[in-house]
């Protein structure tokens, strides 16, 4: 993967061995280990206890369960404070007004988060994660900066209408990928449901059931950002990483498909299917190292798969059109800015999954202590 970094106004000095030590290989592989820890931990963990108890029949003494709650609280608090560090490492950049708005700002996280877990002790609940959701965001971008690794590739020269019509022609192709993922783990479910050995672990439930009971407007309102940051930041952060480190591809790959299926347990053998739309996603964002469309095209699919969840066949069909007629009109009035030819969703083309990560030197106006500071330019 090839992309290039440009130099803000940032001014923090490092001597050359504390650059070269921080884009160490162990250094970046420890960075991925423990955002892929303190941000899936959690779910992985409830996943897993959610699906012993539906395809087990295991009843969970409280015990567990106030243990699932304690490694969220520890997770938050550790991610917390690794904030708080990366913040510190750079508060020269900071005058004293901006160093207590960010001591201001992760203790009204901390408080957030904290009371949210605290105010449901017996099981899990949606209510904190709008706190959780920025703070791991946050987390994920400071520690990129950190590396010197932007989330997001300098935008490609050209007119503000030709960036948006490719951001769009990505978006669609995540769309794609999770589609893709989503409705073969659909029919995975239903053919086992009619045609499988009953004894095989299948989900019986609608899907808001399985991961709780929930209802689209609750997880609308609390989960959807969550979900499409945790897994954008699996996919994303922890694969750019490992990428960094050198590590191979096919590693990179394995380890984001094992904590999607992971996350997707409650599907039973159905889940499997998810590794699909992992390795598509990890290689989109391996090769195209573009945050916006990754979190854009999940996010918008989820979204429609929420909004028709609990709607009968025929208002599944009207909201399908109306969906069609935006984005159409959407395709249609990018072509014309961009100056190209109208297409309806483009069909994803499935890559040659390899991983080629070449380090780019830093800009020859940036000084090669200064690499950590670097930033893209997103437009």
């Amino acid at each position: 993967m090839h992309f290039s970094l440009r130099s803000t106004h940032f001014s923090l000095r490092l001597p050359p061995h504390a650059a070269a030590r921080r884009n160490s290989p162990r250094e970046l592989l420890v960075s991925a280990g423990g955002l892929l820890l303190l941000g899936s931990l959690p779910t992985a963990l409830g996943s897993i206890l959610s699906g012993f108890s539906v395809f087990g029949g295991m009843i969970w003494p409280h015990s567990v369960l106030t243990l699932v709650e304690t490694v969220n609280i520890a997770t938050t608090a550790l991610q917390l404070v690794w904030l708080t560090r990366l913040l510190t490492a750079r508060r020269q950049e900071f005058r004293p007004a901006h160093r207590v708005f960010v001591i201001l700002a992760v203790s009204v996280l901390g408080t957030l988060t904290a009371w949210g877990l605290l105010q449901h002790p017996a099981g899990p609940s949606l209510h904190e994660y709008p706190a959780r959701t920025v703070l791991l965001a946050w987390l994920c971008y400071e520690l990129c900066r950190w590396h010197g690794i932007p989330l997001s590739a300098p935008a490609a020269a050209g007119s503000r209408a030709a960036r948006w019509d490719d951001t769009w022609q990505m978006t669609q192709t995540v769309f794609s990928y999770c589609g893709i993922g989503g409705f073969s783990a659909f029919l995975t479910v239903l053919t086992l449901q009619s045609f499988g050995p009953q004894w095989l672990p299948v989900m019986r439930t609608s899907q808001l059931t399985a991961i709780g009971g929930f209802s689209a407007s609750q997880v609308l309102l609390f989960g959807l950002a969550w979900t499409v940051v945790l897994e954008g930041s699996v996919i994303g952060t922890t694969a750019i990483l490992l990428s960094a480190a050198r590590r191979p591809s096919w590693q990179i790959y394995a380890i984001v498909a094992i904590v999607e299926i992971i996350f997707h347990a409650y599907f039973g053998v159905p889940a499997l299917c998810m590794a699909v739309y992992a390795v598509l996603c990890t290689h989109f964002y391996l090769t195209r190292h573009q945050v916006i469309p990754l979190l854009a095209g999940h996010a918008l699919f989820d979204f429609a798969g929420l909004l028709v969840s609990s709607l009968s066949m025929l208002e599944k069909l009207i909201c399908g059109m109306v969906f069609a007629l935006i984005v159409t009109t959407v395709e249609c009035w990018l072509a014309v800015k961009a100056g190209r030819r109208a297409k309806f969703f483009m069909a994803p083309r499935f890559p040659h999954l390899t991983v080629s990560f070449r380090p780019v030197p830093p800009p020859a106006e940036t000084p090669a202590t200064d690499r950590s500071t670097t930033s893209s330019e997103i437009s």
